[in-house]
């Protein structure tokens, strides 16, 4: 076959190779979702698997190089990719559930080890193993075929942003599944043609002797220098997800959006041509990072703005990273090598935030401490910004006592500044200090120890998620963190104790004893929820509600005698801290009877025998949403099985980000089941000082004879929406939601309606 041949077949190899390892990644993860509460450490500790069975298949690929011959090396890979034939499709096996009354970190791993693992590992070695066998060849660009590694990541990155797009929105998983059967069987004919070019020639064997004669073998320094510069984006990158996902919804798109900006960088980093300057990455690097301090010091912007600040400083931080990593990357005989080290630095960093991190950490600092780590790394294969440089300068400083310079000037204004507006909180000293920490940093942009130093400072004074100027807490009462997030127990100045799970609020209570009984938040008195409680009691007998989602227990003071509370609840430290009456008092004090059922709602509401429930009430969140496999048609109809033919199905959809309204309104059309919803305002409560919150709820009945009743009381049918189809087990679309539409129609009719009043 001729020259020109080898790059296309190479090329396409490695393209169909990342595409398969980066789409089984989201797929993999949203099957396994419903069994761990949708919550963001799912993605963690995903991302830690793949990580490590990336690192397991560059281990692979560089022994192999090393003491197999070409011939050998392609019969045993190719003989792998057929033997790992024997797990697909690939599935979740029948039987596999978590532990509810332990960390399930170990379970997920152990389940992706099984499933996932071998394909994954085996298409893992693919990347580096081709472009040995390229370098083989008597190609005239076989001595560099790092340029090859661009085809790999525009796999990768085509398959990130196809999957929610083009994958998630049209295809169920079992065909997502079945798919990539297809592609892996295709994948491994492209691996039989591409062996069979991989014999090198004369003219290459004289370009091999050539380049070996004139490499160098590679320091230990700089080896550790490649694996913190891999360490550092890959943390990074989860620790951003973390913090995005913790705020608006754990699901494959907000997965995906910083891996893929992340895979990016390798592409732009390992082009054939540069495609932008170092310097000019380390000036937006800095200049974001000074963007996103001053963001958080004096303008408080909206959530999108600020993650969108987040992301941008995400994708130039790792791209500054990686820019050192290509400038430093050896010659082809150490290629394998090289992405060996490279997987050890991304392994560890996914290592860090899922495992070290909960453990070490009870607030999310290694976002932090990684975002200090990368203004250290700016420049770092610079020998002008070595450490050793940095102190020789201040000797020389010392010994000419020339301590007076702009530089020094401008460390010591942001260390005022910085200090001034933590002691003094005022939001103009925030807005002075905002300024003038701005125009020092920018100063020092370019001084990679003076620069990184000074952020550090101002950092770890306040982190990200501190709001300068906006102390709403008066006193953090207990802090605790774990698999499913972190949480907090807080007061506010207006004498209320909040749960709060990362930014979600769980629940609120009135701390002085004449109101501490009264519900709040969602369930307010402005809330519909007392439309249902209410409609519930007008039933004589005994009655059985499930309630799905703990939070603080406030649903047990809407008590009458002969009701019982069953609470499901997937976080046992969430139920430790709603019993613990020196926290929360509803459940203590309420005096309702009631059950606390560990484990995830849907998997163990479907142990409980049918008819046997008057009332189910699904208040599940995880991040701002209720997650996603509570919310399809086979969960709908599992409730309905498990409730009396009179009872009734009530969904608490209060959100910011996403428009359950219409997921359930074409559940409830499929499945002939009268659906309705209602929202509420929310208001002071007349003679407190105690607010309730506007509340977005929808009812779901078999019985016909209910809904009289709840039409009275201003619920209407429940919306549909353009674009919005009905969600299953296989079938979800989270693009389809987003912005709570019919939310904020409700809000407007009704603000329309009190004017006209």
């Amino acid at each position: 076959m001729k020259h020109h041949a080898y790059i296309p077949v190479y090329a396409l190899t490695l393209l169909l190779s990342a595409a398969l390892l980066f789409s089984v990644q989201p797929m993999f993860s949203k099957m396994i979702l419903p069994l761990l509460g949708g919550t963001p450490q799912v993605w963690n500790t995903a991302m830690l698997f793949f990580q490590v069975m990336l690192l397991g298949g560059y281990a692979y690929a560089h022994v192999t190089s090393r003491f197999l011959s070409i011939n050998m090396q392609s019969s045993l890979h190719i003989l792998l990719l057929f033997l790992f034939l024997v797990v697909m499709p690939i599935s979740i096996p029948e039987g596999w559930l978590p532990p509810v009354d332990k960390d399930p970190t170990l379970w997920q791993l152990s389940l992706m080890t099984i499933t996932v693992g071998g394909p994954f590992f085996v298409l893992a070695g693919s990347a580096p193993m081709l472009q040995r066998w390229f370098s083989e060849t008597d190609h005239k660009d076989a001595g560099n075929p790092y340029f090859l590694y661009g085809a790999s990541n525009l796999g990768s990155i085509s398959a990130l942003l196809a999957y929610p797009v083009l994958i998630e929105p049209f295809y169920e998983l079992f065909l997502q599944s079945a798919y990539w059967m297809m592609g892996y069987l295709a994948l491994i004919l492209m691996m039989c043609i591409a062996s069979l070019l991989a014999h090198p020639g004369k003219t290459k064997k004289k370009k091999k002797a050539k380049t070996a004669a004139n490499d160098s073998n590679i320091s230990w320094p700089l080896r550790f220098q490649w694996v913190v510069l891999a360490f550092a984006p890959s943390s990074l990158m989860l620790g951003v997800t973390t913090f995005i996902t913790t705020d608006i919804a754990s699901v494959p798109l907000l997965w995906i959006l910083p891996l893929a900006l992340y895979v990016g960088t390798f592409i732009i980093v390992f082009a054939r041509r540069q495609i932008i300057k170092r310097d000019t990455v380390m000036m937006i690097q800095g200049m974001l990072f000074i963007l996103l301090l001053v963001q958080m010091m004096a303008f408080h912007p909206p959530p999108a703005i600020l993650i969108l600040t987040h992301l941008a400083l995400f994708f130039f931080s790792a791209l500054a990273c990686h820019t050192e990593l290509a400038t430093s990357r050896p010659s082809a005989r150490h290629l394998t090598e090289f992405y060996l080290i490279m997987s050890i630095g991304g392994a560890l960093g996914g290592f860090f935030n899922a495992i070290i991190a909960p453990s070490m950490f009870i607030i999310p600092l290694e976002y932090v401490l990684v975002l200090i780590l990368v203004n250290f790394l700016r420049y770092s294969t610079d020998e002008k910004t070595s450490f050793n440089n940095a102190v020789t300068k201040l000797k020389e400083g010392i010994k000419t006592r020339n301590f007076i310079t702009p530089y020094t000037i401008a460390l010591f204004l942001i260390f005022c500044a910085a200090i001034i507006s933590f002691a003094l909180p005022h939001y103009n000293i925030y807005c002075v200090s905002a300024a003038i920490i701005a125009a020092s940093l920018g100063f020092l942009i370019h001084t990679r120890w003076l620069f990184a130093m000074a952020a550090a400072l101002v950092l770890l004074l306040y982190p990200p998620g501190y709001q300068w100027g906006q102390h709403i807490f008066k006193d953090i009462v207990h802090r605790d963190r774990n698999f499913f997030g972190v949480m907090r127990v807080v007061e506010t100045y207006e004498e209320e104790r909040l749960l709060l799970h990362g930014t979600t609020n769980h629940g609120a209570q009135p701390l002085d004893d004449e109101h501490k009984l009264r519900p709040l938040s969602y369930y307010s008195e402005f809330s519909p929820v007392n439309d249902v409680f209410r409609h519930l009691s007008a039933k004589r007998g005994k009655s059985k509600v499930a309630v799905v989602g703990l939070g603080i227990g406030v649903t047990a003071c809407f008590k009458r005698d002969g009701r019982h509370f069953d609470f499901y609840e997937i976080d046992p430290d969430i139920a430790a801290i709603a019993e613990n009456p020196d926290l929360f008092t509803y459940l203590s004090d309420c005096g309702s009877p009631y059950s606390i059922i560990l484990g995830d709602g849907r998997l163990k509401i479907a142990e409980q025998p049918e008819n046997h429930y008057d009332l189910i009430l699904l208040d599940a969140f995880s991040s701002d949403n209720i997650p996603v496999h509570l919310l399809t048609r086979e969960a709908v109809q599992l409730y309905l099985d498990k409730l009396k033919p009179d009872g009734v199905l009530v969904f608490n959809i209060s959100n910011k980000y996403l428009d359950i309204e219409p997921v359930l309104a074409e559940i409830g059309k499929e499945m002939e089941i009268p659906t309705y919803a209602r929202y509420t305002r929310g208001g002071q409560i007349e003679g407190t000082d105690l607010r309730g919150y506007a509340a977005h709820f929808l009812i779901m009945s078999p019985s016909e004879r209910n809904i009289p009743f709840f039409l009275k009381r201003d619920w209407s049918e429940a919306r549909s929406r353009e674009g919005v189809k009905l969600w299953s087990d296989q079938f979800s679309n989270i693009v389809s939601v987003f912005g709570n539409k019919t939310g904020l129609r409700r809000h407007k009719e009704l603000t329309a309606e009190e004017n006209n009043e």
